[in-house]
């Protein structure tokens, strides 16, 4: 038997799995129903207070079925944890210490947690057997670790902190007696040194599966929500689209997502990118919700729930809005407000252009409507590049027959760009212009804005955006 398979903590994690068997029933945080949990206590010998909500509020089983969870004793599916057989490995053992530490520090996302292990770690290290206030103490004052690490530290009470953290230390094996550190609590300071943040293990939910998910505008009386369908594999980039078009939103402000310590959107204004993290990486079995934030003005709030994971219908298309209720704010109206229309959500859904598309395209659309807001102020932009950009007359095909376009005009958004010919006035959609030319290059963008396939248009790359 080697020191890690002996800790007392993953023997706890073992019988917690050996009890679950074949499966029972979690609630949709995966975790027990207080019925099932005092019927495990009872089993296990573990002592539970009078009252509580879930296994979440009892540190004493929440910690060991974290630590089952992280080294894969557990797995949850479908509603249910089933046990599975594991060999327990220095790798297996590190992802159960990892995930009962975040479960003790109460941070969904583990990164923090971890550095404020390795910080720990690192002070028993260098000064030798310390009592639980000491600990607390230099972690306090140390903000490397992170910002907002001292509310994690409080999870467990001011006064319980620092012991909390030596109590878990022994559970594993890492300290013995006054906090003196083991061979493997050398050796976990070692590795968490080395591979940084990479040591909290990464959960992805398979590309291919469907996430539902429950996207809830904040502070709106009634609620206002939106349940939709969204591949796992879709980026944030996607998702973000998709609230815009189930929100109603008309994306002419700026956005993030907030998850865990991250913080994603358009990584010119100082975020992360968000087209570089995917659905599936951003939920994990701890994390089941994340924030949205649209217009930092108005500040409109959304709380992106996972609420289960499904196998991709055959035949069916996503994403797709499946229920809702609660009208929403008009764009830039705390007034005027959108009642809940499922079906044109989905034809919204259905018109969003695909994300894989030309992205010098979408670097064209964003330069035409970066000072305009709203749909009406967006088209009109595209008339005045048009006029600014194309010479006229320009030849040109409808459906196959040739005209001359001899000006472009917008009157409002139901009718759109329009242009006048010596036939007569024709929808901007319609007008086919020559492939290599720039006004071919502008309508192919006109057309993905609005959600259609572009024209055959040659990339302008040469193309010097009008003074």
């Amino acid at each position: 038997m080697t020191e890690h398979t002996e800790a007392v903590m993953i023997e706890l994690a073992r019988k917690i799995a050996g009890w679950v068997g074949d499966g029972k029933p979690v609630t949709p945080k995966g975790v027990l129903k207080p019925g099932d949990l005092r019927e495990a206590a009872a089993a296990l010998g573990m002592a539970l207070p009078e009252r509580f909500r879930s296994g979440a509020d009892v540190p004493g089983w929440h910690v060991p079925w974290s630590a089952a969870l992280g080294a894969g004793m557990l797995v949850i599916e479908r509603g249910r944890v089933v046990a599975r057989p594991v060999e327990v490995t220095r790798e297996v053992w590190l992802a159960g210490f990892v995930a009962a530490l975040a479960a003790l520090c109460q941070d969904e996302e583990s990164v923090r947690a971890a550095r404020i292990g390795e910080r720990a770690l690192a002070f028993l290290s260098d000064h030798g057997p310390s009592s639980g206030p000491e600990l607390y103490q230099h972690l306090l004052r140390h903000r490397d670790i992170g910002s907002g690490h001292w509310q994690l530290l409080d999870a467990a009470g001011h006064e319980r902190s620092g012991d909390a953290l030596l109590d878990l230390f022994r559970g594993f094996g890492i300290v013995r007696g006054g906090a003196e550190l083991t061979e493997l609590g050398e050796w976990l300071l070692d590795e968490v040194g080395e591979r940084g943040d990479d040591v909290v293990r990464k959960e992805v939910i398979p590309a291919e599966r469907i996430c539902q998910l429950k996207i809830s505008l904040e502070r709106m009386s009634p609620p206002c929500w939106r349940r939709v369908l969204v591949p796992a594999g879709d980026d944030l980039g996607e998702l973000h689209r998709v609230i815009q078009a189930v929100m109603r939103w008309d994306d002419d402000h700026l956005h993030a997502f907030y998850v865990g310590s991250h913080r994603y959107g358009d990584p010119g204004f100082d975020m992360e990118d968000e087209y570089e993290v995917a659905v599936g990486e951003v939920f994990t079995k701890s994390r089941k919700t994340v924030r949205y934030v649209y217009d930092f003005g108005d500040d409109w709030r959304h709380e992106i729930k996972l609420e289960r994971v499904l196998d991709a219908e055959p035949g069916m298309t996503y994403p797709v809005c499946v229920a809702g209720a609660g009208a929403v704010p008009v764009e830039d109206s705390r007034h005027r407000t959108i009642k809940f229309d499922q079906e044109d959500i989905n034809q919204r859904l259905a018109g969003l252009p695909e994300e894989n598309g030309n992205p010098m395209l979408e670097q064209v659309i964003e330069m035409i409507i970066v000072d305009a807001y709203g749909e009406d102020e967006q088209l009109g932009a595209f008339q005045t590049v048009f006029e600014d950009a194309a010479e006229v007359p320009i030849k040109a095909t409808v459906l196959g027959h040739p005209i001359e376009v001899l000006e472009f005009d917008y009157a409002d958004p139901l009718r759109g760009v329009f242009v006048k010919c010596r036939e007569g006035e024709v929808s901007l959609v319609d007008v086919c212009f020559p492939p290599d030319t720039v006004a071919a290059w502008i309508h192919a963008a006109y057309r993905d804005f609005l959600g259609l396939e572009p024209f055959p248009a040659t990339p302008r790359p040469d193309w010097a955006w009008p003074n």
